[in-house]
């Protein structure tokens, strides 16, 4: 959420360029509670919210009603991972990450204001059964917080987010994207120096981690 108050104020920075549309394969779960399903989703350039880092994100107006229901939109980081000693390790690479990359060549605003965004997301980490080892990755939960015009949606799985009277109530239909290996791609050509998100498509066996959940793992939260 915090990630999201710092988008409200973007609005006279610069724009970078626009990456192109790709679809990929997402996951929606419905706030009238029908089951979890994958769905293809396009990908279009806005940078007006807590996902601005992304630079193309997944459209999902269509879902959510009204104009502002789009704009009241946010993200929680969701890393599914192979190892119980990785989240802490991961997390602060992370951090030495962010470090070495203030400390690089000077930055401009809209660069700053793109990394305060990116690591400033609230981030979670589960370790996963056997069974589901093909899902480890990194996804991003897409939510409205726009409580005036979209319903609560009491059908995400607690394992995900506790969707309670905390900060991250989600209201409407929620969604899932995934990551790829690299996270992120360079523009003109892997040359440039604006860097935008690369997805892939989730596979079907994630609806049944979606229901079953990762088990016994516990799940492992991380600030910064």
């Amino acid at each position: 959420m915090l990630a999201s108050l710092w988008s409200f104020f973007a609005s006279e920075r610069e724009l970078p360029p626009t990456p192109p549309s790709v679809k990929i394969i997402g996951v929606r779960i419905p706030a009238d509670g029908s089951p979890a399903h994958l769905l293809s989703l396009t990908t279009i350039g806005d940078s007006r919210a807590a996902d601005g880092f992304l630079f193309h994100v997944p459209d999902l107006r269509a879902y959510w009603n009204t104009e502002l229901s789009w704009r009241y939109r946010d993200i929680l980081r969701l890393d599914l991972l192979e190892h119980d000693d990785i989240p802490r390790s991961h997390h602060l690479r992370q951090r030495h990450d962010l470090k070495n990359l203030l400390l690089s060549q000077p930055k401009s605003h809209e660069q700053l204001f793109r990394l305060r965004q990116r690591y400033l997301l609230d981030q979670q980490y589960h370790v996963l059964p056997q069974q589901y080892l093909s899902c480890t990755g990194t996804y991003y939960v897409y939510y409205s917080y726009n409580q005036d015009a979209l319903p609560k949606n009491q059908f995400v799985p607690a394992w995900i987010c506790d969707n309670g009277d905390g900060l991250h109530q989600h209201h409407g239909d929620v969604f899932l994207v995934k990551m790829a290996p690299h996270e992120y791609e360079y523009d003109n050509g892997g040359h440039g120096q604006n860097r935008w998100a690369a997805y892939e498509d989730i596979l079907p066996l994630f609806l049944d981690l979606l229901a079953e959940g990762p088990g016994h793992q516990k799940r492992k939260v991380y600030h910064f």
